[in-house]
């Protein structure tokens, strides 16, 4: 009994040790080639060949050499660049509200009114029509801001890009008309 304990022993250690050995052997063989980067072969040109069947009638049957992939970027977009771009161009005359079809030399500054909330200035636009405008109101082509009204002119902010493409400011001052001689 005791005999047939330790045969079964024996076995059973053996065939566990060459499981293991295969197991070990087998990851070594395995990863021998991980530290090396893959070779990359060039491909050679292949040249067309030619076969000639003999029968009644002679044909000739050409191979065609497989084509080796290669991506060329030049001339395609590029792909993480946005699809959709926002462009900023200057709306028709026709759609933009009366105070920005006009450029903002054009208006005159006819009347400067002062109430709880401030001056206001009354402009006069080349078709004739009067305007309304407070601080902050947009007027003119290039989208100026007027910055202050005083008693006797009015200021506007206009931003503009210069040559080297930063974007600047100018102010452009409008002053109150005074009478004119002759006209009381």
């Amino acid at each position: 009994m005791l005999r047939q304990r330790k045969n079964h022993f024996n076995i059973t250690f053996i065939g566990l040790t060459v499981m293991l050995s295969l197991i070990v052997g087998g990851g070594i063989v395995g990863c021998s080639d991980s530290g090396k980067p893959p070779v990359v072969q060039t491909p050679t040109s292949v040249k067309p060949t030619q076969q000639v069947i003999t029968q009644a009638t002679a044909t000739v049957v050409e191979q065609k050499p497989q084509s080796v992939f290669s991506y060329n970027p030049a001339g395609k977009r590029d792909p993480f660049t946005p699809i959709i771009v926002k462009d900023e161009r200057k709306a028709p005359s026709g759609d933009r509200p009366p105070l920005e079809r006009f450029n903002i030399s054009e208006f005159k500054l006819t009347g400067l009114v002062w109430g709880g909330f401030g001056y206001s200035a009354m402009l006069e636009g080349p078709e004739g029509k009067g305007y309304f405008v407070h601080v902050g109101t947009i007027i003119g082509q290039n989208k100026g801001v007027v910055k202050k009204i005083t008693k006797d002119a009015m200021v506007v902010e206009e931003k503009f890009k210069t040559i080297s493409g930063e974007t600047d400011r100018k102010e452009i001052v409008i002053e109150l008309r005074k009478k004119q001689e002759g006209m009381q």
